[in-house]
């Protein structure tokens, strides 16, 4: 079987980074209306209380690419009874996850927004947030590993047009909340919390003509292995809420609040920018698992060649637009402050500097974690994630200041770049578990 660039291309890696994109533009759109309403305290109440949105996502997230990974590889072998299986067991497990923590954040509300925002100013705007956002919980899993599976399911297009019309419409709703009716920051929550809803209905179009996701039945069998294989992927999604947790407390001992609102406008940037190599790396997701599945070693090694010459080129543009146009970028968000401007520029171009190897790592995790290498991927994504970067801030930070916690970034990902690069060369030299399961056949 030969590789159809072009069709990968339009009808899994575009989709997929479309489709992220879309949801990047969630948190966006809230806080580029909510800078341009509120100014920096808004700013900062918003941004305090991102890492909630990514511990939900994650969870979805977690459950989604376990069993779209298990699905894909059911399917790769042919097994399509062993492959609804899995479908079944995700979408069960999401719902339940779900109403669990639900029902854990509304018993310790006061507390988590306590934790997030260490009682400060920023307490009452994410109070606000997050008091209505957080009774969206089991919609956000449910919705999030829905997403992934169409994508394995051969649907990656509806499930980028429901992401990209559910960003529509929470820039809208927000627009009509806070301008239009004055709600604020519980405006903001709102608008988020119903955007995912109508996401959630959108994707529920793909069980008219769905070839494995029909007639579905609950199955409750525990989820371990299905948790197993989705490790890494959530283990990325909360990286992301750790390390804005971890830059918000770091700033506010160095700066005070303008570092957390410079922050707040790059940590956006850079998700949105995020969700491009995102984007790619799950839309190749299902190519990785079904190759593997059938035991296809040549095709998963050019799918993996093409992938990372894509993300390259990605990740030149995107330092390209961070270094030539970061005034341009800032001001979307907030204008009138040029104390925070100031330090949103240098901070921008020293921040994009990771983005040179984001999207080569994201594209390594994912293929490792395709290749029944869940352990790697877990580790990887833990060190890479969470580990290396706060280490190299607080080291950073103590040599040269807000400098070093700029460049922390680029720091964790080069060195991931390097140890990722001697994972991959080890992939290619021993087959994976599924690989020599199917040549000992």
């Amino acid at each position: 079987m030969t590789l159809n660039k072009r069709k990968i291309l339009t009808s899994a890696f575009l989709p997929g980074i479309f489709g992220l994109l879309g949801t990047s533009l969630y948190v966006l759109g809230d806080t580029l209306i909510v800078g341009q309403a509120l100014g920096r305290e808004g700013l900062a109440s918003l941004n305090l209380s991102i890492p909630m949105i990514n511990v939900m996502q994650g969870l979805g997230l977690l459950l989604g690419f376990g069993g779209a990974t298990a699905m894909s590889h059911a399917l790769g072998r042919g097994d399509s009874k062993r492959a609804k299986a899995w479908a079944e067991k995700t979408l069960t497990w999401s719902l339940i996850l779900g109403l669990l923590l639900l029902l854990l954040l509304q018993l310790f509300f006061t507390t988590l927004v306590n934790f997030l925002t260490g009682g400060g100013d920023a307490l009452p705007g994410a109070r606000e947030y997050l008091g209505i956002l957080l009774w969206f919980s089991p919609v956000y899993i449910l919705f999030q590993s829905l997403i992934v599976l169409l994508r394995n399911d051969g649907n990656a297009k509806l499930a980028m047009t429901a992401l990209l019309l559910c960003s529509a419409l929470n820039v809208a709703l927000d627009a009509l909340f806070i301008f239009g009716f004055g709600w604020g920051l519980f405006g903001a929550g709102l608008a988020t919390g119903i955007a995912q809803v109508v996401g959630l209905l959108i994707t529920l179009l793909h069980f008219k003509n769905a070839k494995v996701l029909k007639n579905l039945r609950p199955r409750l069998e525990l989820p371990f292995r299905l948790m197993g294989k989705g490790m890494a992927s959530f283990v990325m999604e909360l990286s992301q809420g750790v390390v804005i947790f971890a830059f918000n407390a770091v700033l506010l001992s160095l700066v005070g609040e303008i570092g957390v609102s410079s922050y707040a406008i790059i940590a956006n940037l850079s998700l949105m920018f995020t969700a491009v190599f995102l984007g790619l790396s799950q839309g190749a997701q299902p190519l990785f698992a079904t190759a593997k599945g059938a035991g296809d070693e040549k095709m998963f090694q050019a799918l993996l060649r093409f992938s990372q010459q894509v993300s390259w080129i990605l990740s030149l543009g995107v330092v390209a637009v961070c270094m030539a146009f970061p005034k341009l970028l800032a001001s979307i968000f907030i204008s009138g402050d040029p104390e925070v401007l100031k330090m949103t520029l240098t901070g921008l171009r020293l921040y994009s500097l990771g983005f040179l190897f984001l999207g080569f790592n994201l594209v390594g995790t994912i293929a490792l974690q395709s290749a029944a290498k869940s352990k790697q991927a877990f580790i990887f994504a833990v060190a890479r994630g969470m580990m290396m970067l706060i280490a190299f801030m607080l080291g950073l930070k103590s040599i040269i200041g807000i400098l070093g916690v700029w460049l922390t970034f680029f720091a964790s990902e080069l060195v991931g770049f390097i140890w990722m690069n001697i994972m991959l060369a080890n992939e290619r030299k021993t087959p994976s578990s599924i690989t020599a399961e199917l040549q000992s056949r």
